[in-house]
């Protein structure tokens, strides 16, 4: 009989845990799809939350407007770039296209000044002479590639506009959190209930975590993407916009702008006077080394977490979620790395002990 009752309780906890377990994963699918714009609203919220308290207390706009006051910002902040960068994008692939079927597809005329260049300037010209004259062979053989290579940068544009239509959405999100309390401690009680009674200084480590990735390596990318941008249109750079988001990407892969600043230098020795190419370029100098003095300055004595972490979370997160991945994938990393560096270092103590 005991036996019975045995397999019976088994079974009912069988059926129990299967239940719940398919509520929970029927709830998961239903909330797949929104959760990286709330993971990314959670990050930006948490970064946010000591200028949103400043705003709020010191100079006493209330939580709700201080909340909507930074949500504001950031979506106009937003939109206006990626409305530069979209239409330059759009622009460029529809030349392309037009020019391709068209058969008007070449490389641009050599300037003088490449021409005049000592040693290689007659080799370059015979070069891109050779080209022009093959390359209008080699687009008629490779035309349905090509098409179809044009189909694709379509295609990256649009899932780049949906991510950034996300990185709104989460922003929204941020300003609902922000708006209401309960944010931090609902974080706290979370850790304790995963980790235990240790579990706020946790929740504590991740928040200071997202704050130094955002300050020091997001932070210091945007500044830096600004000021290339900045420079990239005034000095009337072709596709500034364009150049401009992959400023933004390579400096937070941590490569840093000098690829593309570097680029834009030599095009205006090719274009422009030596004067005006001189003071671009001494521009240009200063937006790469700015990050030098920036990160000191926002990260002052936090620990910081390796390049390579960084790195990897980038790409990772690329591959991964796209566009904005490229933000979330360094942050969840850096998160995931000084937990586990903490939890190691824990664990060396009570050996040790």
């Amino acid at each position: 009989m005991s036996d019975i009752l045995k397999t019976q309780k088994t079974v009912d906890l069988i059926i129990r845990l299967g239940l719940l377990f398919g509520l929970l994963y029927w709830c998961f699918l239903l909330i797949a799809p929104f959760l990286l714009p709330f993971l990314w609203a959670i990050i930006i919220a948490i970064a946010l939350h000591p200028l949103h308290e400043l705003m709020s207390i010191k100079f006493r706009f209330g939580r709700k407007l201080a909340a909507i006051v930074l949500t504001v910002v950031l979506v106009v902040g937003i939109i206006f770039p990626a409305y530069e960068f979209f239409a330059t994008v759009t622009s460029l692939i529809i030349q392309l296209k037009a020019n391709f079927e068209s058969g008007a597809f070449h490389l641009p005329e050599m300037q003088d000044q490449m021409r005049k260049l000592p040693l290689v300037g007659g080799q370059i010209e015979t070069i891109m002479t050779d080209i022009n004259i093959n390359l209008k062979d080699f687009l008629i053989e490779h035309k349905d590639t090509i098409l179809h290579l044009f189909q694709k940068l379509a295609a990256i544009a649009v899932n780049t506009g949906i991510s950034l239509f996300m990185v709104i959405v989460a922003m929204i999100l941020a300003g609902v959190l922000l708006a209401f309390d309960g944010l931090e401690d609902w974080s706290k009680r979370l850790f304790n209930r995963i980790i235990g009674p240790k579990g706020f200084v946790y929740a504590e480590l991740s928040a200071s975590t997202i704050r130094n990735v955002v300050k020091g390596v997001l932070g210091v990318a945007v500044i830096q993407t600004i000021l290339a941008g900045i420079g990239l249109s005034l000095a009337g750079i072709p596709h500034a916009p364009l150049w401009t988001i992959v400023v933004l990407i390579l400096t937070i892969v941590q490569v840093g702008p000098l690829l593309v600043l570097a680029g834009a230098s030599i095009f205006l020795f090719m274009h422009e006077s030596t004067t005006v190419a001189g003071l671009w370029t001494g521009y240009y100098v200063i937006v790469t080394l700015v990050d030098n003095v920036l990160k000191p300055i926002l990260l002052g004595k936090s620990a910081q977490v390796p390049t390579l972490v960084i790195f990897l979370g980038v790409v990772g997160g690329f591959i991964m979620s796209g566009f904005i991945g490229l933000f979330t994938g360094a942050i969840v990393l850096s998160i995931g790395y000084t937990l586990a560096a903490k939890w190691m270092d824990e664990t060396t103590e009570e050996s040790v002990s």
